[in-house]
């Protein structure tokens, strides 16, 4: 059996294999393989016929090409040239050595490479190679003569497409850009047996001129065209009309040219990229900047760029040049041959201070800058509006440890966090800290990171040090930087203290998710420098549950009998509480019933204890089994001793106004 596979030429790209069944003849069936050893009187040939695509006509003059091996080695080559009909011949083909694409195993078989040539001054488009493989048929003689006949279809590539497009969204033409005519054609390989279609991508480029206008040529005629913009950082854009709708695809007529295509192209964003970025700390007193735009621009100079940069200290803003002693800066920028600019570079004529923050404002400059090529707007995105934050900060060394501690309004006489701040179904924790002085012995602070961990967070953290999550902050808290740092230029009275109220992110951080175990919330702080230095950590501050323990309707002595019996007395009783409980505290005798009925109900034992999972309102509830009866139950009074169940957090049962140990329903 023979096979046939598919290349393209440079100027192609082949996406789909095809495979071919081939006449083999020469040969009977049955008996054995020749003796591989035997290749001398092997011969192979390959026949076929040249014809257009269009009208299927025979093309006369076409050379064929046939190497052994491949046509990218330097094995044998063999060629025909197709007569009137169309028709070519290529015979005694050897099947020799593996160097020429030969197998001398027990199936041998040998390949060759297959290249058409279209005729001098002829409109077909060169692009079919092809791999052969004519492998031995069974015979006994062991010399055989292995055949393919194959149908060439060329296609013709001299139709074109002219045009002119725009920029979208502006009056701008599309100037000096690459664009790609992308043609999907049918390769048009046919053999005789098993044969498959396949199919060729064709690319062709162009470049539109100052006005936008472009043609291409040799574009494969009766085949639709689909056209691109090229961009210089890599990506593609397809035409589109001026709503912003693909429509990019055209036809090529088998005779004349396409209808003239008007319309428009979405080109990349013109963008301005600063280094260093806002919020840098410099470790120099001369800082230096680069603005760099992602294309040249146009609309502005030198000049323009110096009067529009100034750099202001505290309330003070001065001139980028005023020629008075104040802070100078040398611009300077990079431009094209044409005078467009590509960045744009600046210094302080003079060293500034160390431990200083300043800012630097650029006024309209990027109002009046445009691209040089399409016409479009800088987008600002990347570069904050408006003044920008920097420091410097030569000092390297790590800022003083700070000394954290609770608010005192949120403290009780004894200096304890008021009891009743915090319960377990707290949805959030809210931490009144403080940083008790802002420390700048070691080196200047710009601010402090809080940091926090939580019952749920420490259930899926189990690796050491992870078990802590920084509180994010940002623009938006006017206490706070877009690094999530707390500004220690808030800090009251100058150096004084510095107050944080922090809120978890997390829902119920006192609770472990899978079972709801009790947890307590830990916070620490650590100060960042001017310089970006960070200190170490201060020591942890905890915040646990400090609200006691609620029975369910304490105020309303309203509690719940189960009657699971058919005589109609009483025999569970469910207490239920307004947060899980520490089991271990449960027992029977830190309940009581005081019955004002005739018959008289007595608790015998703690059946269960029933703790809700994690979630808003979770729950405790005990069930406790009962004896006697009573006609009456609602004279009946529950008495929960204060000083026995508590919940997961340690806290007892809230005492009953004017009670003094048992909290009575």
């Amino acid at each position: 059996m023979s096979k046939l596979q598919n290349w393209s030429n440079t100027l192609v790209l082949l996406i789909a294999t095809l495979g071919f069944g081939l006449v083999v003849s020469g040969c009977d069936s049955g008996g054995t393989s020749p003796d591989s050893n035997n290749l001398g009187d092997v011969s192979g040939a390959i026949t076929g016929q040249v014809i257009d695509n269009a009208t299927s006509n025979p093309i006369e003059g076409a050379k064929v090409v046939v190497a052994v091996g491949s046509l990218d080695t330097d094995g044998k080559s063999f060629s025909a040239t197709t007569g009137s009909e169309g028709r070519f011949a290529i015979t005694d083909l050897p099947a020799t050595t593996a160097d020429d694409g030969s197998n001398t195993g027990e199936d041998p078989s040998a390949e060759y490479g297959i290249r058409v040539e279209t005729p001098d001054g002829s409109a077909y488009r060169d692009a079919y190679r092809g791999q052969v493989e004519l492998a031995y048929g069974n015979n006994e003689t062991g010399a055989v003569e292995l055949g393919a006949n194959i149908t060439f279809p060329l296609q013709k590539n001299n139709g074109s497409l002219s045009g002119q497009l725009s920029v979208s969204s502006s009056d701008a033409p599309l100037r000096n850009t690459e664009l790609r005519a992308s043609q999907t054609i049918n390769t048009g390989f046919t053999a005789e047996g098993d044969a498959k279609s396949g199919e060729l991508t064709v690319t062709t480029t162009t470049t539109t001129d100052e006005q936008g206008s472009f043609t291409f040529e040799n574009l494969v005629v009766g085949n639709q065209a689909d056209l691109y913009a090229r961009f210089n950082d890599g990506t593609e854009n397809p035409v589109v009309n001026d709503n912003g709708s693909v429509d990019n695809t055209v036809s090529i007529p088998d005779e004349g040219s396409a209808a003239s295509v008007k319309k428009f192209v979405v080109v990349p964003d013109l963008t301005a990229t600063l280094d260093p970025a806002p919020e840098t700390d410099f470790g120099t007193t001369e800082p230096e900047w680069t603005l760099t735009f992602n294309r040249p621009v146009a609309g502005v100079t030198t000049d323009d760029v110096e009067e529009a940069l100034s750099i202001g200290q505290s309330t003070i803003e001065t001139k980028a040049v005023d020629g008075s002693g104040n802070v100078e800066l040398d611009v300077s920028a990079t431009t094209t041959e044409g005078g467009a600019i590509e960045s744009v570079s600046w210094s302080v004529a003079e060293p500034l201070s160390d431990g200083v923050t300043f800012d630097v404002r650029y006024g309209n400059l990027f109002g009046q800058i445009v691209g040089a090529q399409y016409g479009v707007g800088v987008n600002t995105s990347s570069i904050e509006s408006s003044p920008l934050s920097y420091s410097i900060g030569a000092n390297t060394n790590a800022p003083a440890t700070p000394s954290v501690s609770f608010q005192p309004s949120a403290l009780n006489d004894d200096g304890e966090l008021t009891a009743g701040s915090f319960n377990y179904n707290d949805a959030t924790v809210t931490a009144p800290l403080q940083v008790d002085e802002v420390d700048n012995s070691a080196a200047e602070v710009k601010g402090y990171e809080v940091f926090y961990s939580s019952q749920d967070i420490r259930e899926d953290r189990s690796e050491p040090g992870t078990q802590f999550q920084q509180f994010e902050f940002n623009s938006s808290n006017p206490n706070a930087t877009d690094g999530d740092i707390i500004l220690a230029s808030n800090a009251e009275f100058g150096n004084g203290r510095l107050t944080l109220s922090p809120s978890t992110g997390s829902s119920l951080p006192f609770a472990a998710a899978d079972d709801g175990s009790y947890g307590d919330v830990q916070f620490t702080v650590r100060a960042v420098s001017i310089n970006n230095e960070r200190s170490a950590f201060s020591d942890t501050l905890t915040i646990a549950d400090n609200d006691s323990l609620t029975v369910v309707d304490r105020v309303n002595r309203n509690t719940e009998y189960t009657d699971n019996d058919t005589d109609g007395n009483p025999v569970e009783l469910t207490v239920k509480f307004e947060e899980p409980v520490d089991e271990s505290t449960v027992a029977a005798d830190q309940f009581s019933l005081d019955n004002a009925g005739s018959g008289g109900l007595t608790i015998e034992s703690v059946a269960e204890v029933n703790n809700t999972k994690v979630s808003a309102g979770a729950t405790g509830e005990v069930v406790l089994e009962i004896s006697g009866s009573s006609s009456n139950t609602s004279d009946d009074v529950l008495t929960v001793n204060a000083e026995g169940v508590t919940d997961l957090a340690g806290n007892p049962v809230e005492v009953a106004s004017g009670a003094n140990e048992d909290a009575s329903l």
